[in-house]
């Protein structure tokens, strides 16, 4: 995959996600689930404006996403599952989705042509830190949920 393909996905999965965690959000009836989904949107409200501000992306706006993401990559079908009464059922789903964001962040970062951007490099550097964090909270739902499941 380019660095170019790379980022276009890096985009769609925070867009995406920025939809899927609103929605979750608003759905979600526990407290302690509905904060990690607030922070999750938060996270990619604020690397999309980051972008935007200097000038790597042009448009945060959800009317100018392109099509879905696949099934096994993006949200829409997660949302479409959603379960507001166990809505940390699709942590296992989460997780991965936040491992592959933490991933293209990381490739983006230590890519040649990032070297050349160092705004890039700045805006990827002040988020890593919250999505790493958020990537913990989901790994930690989902070992929860296999233990539940084994039990």
């Amino acid at each position: 995959m380019t660095t170019y393909d790379e980022a276009q996905l890096l985009i769609r999965l925070l867009r995406e996600g920025r939809d899927y965690y609103a929605f979750a959000c608003d759905e979600t009836r526990d407290t302690e689930t509905a904060a990690v989904f607030a922070l999750a949107l938060k996270a990619r409200h604020d690397l999309l404006e980051d972008l935007v501000a200097t000038r790597l992306l042009f448009q945060t706006s959800p009317a100018h996403a392109v099509r879905t993401l696949e099934a096994d990559l993006g949200y829409e079908e997660l949302r479409h599952q959603f379960d507001a009464l166990l809505p940390q059922a699709h942590a296992a789903a989460l997780l991965a989705r936040e491992r592959r964001v933490v991933d293209l962040m990381q490739d983006l970062f230590d890519g040649e042509p990032a070297a050349h951007s160092p705004r890039l490099q700045s805006v990827l550097k002040t988020h890593y830190a919250r999505f790493v964090e958020i990537e913990d909270c989901f790994a930690r739902w989902s070992q929860r949920h296999e233990l539940v499941a084994a039990a």
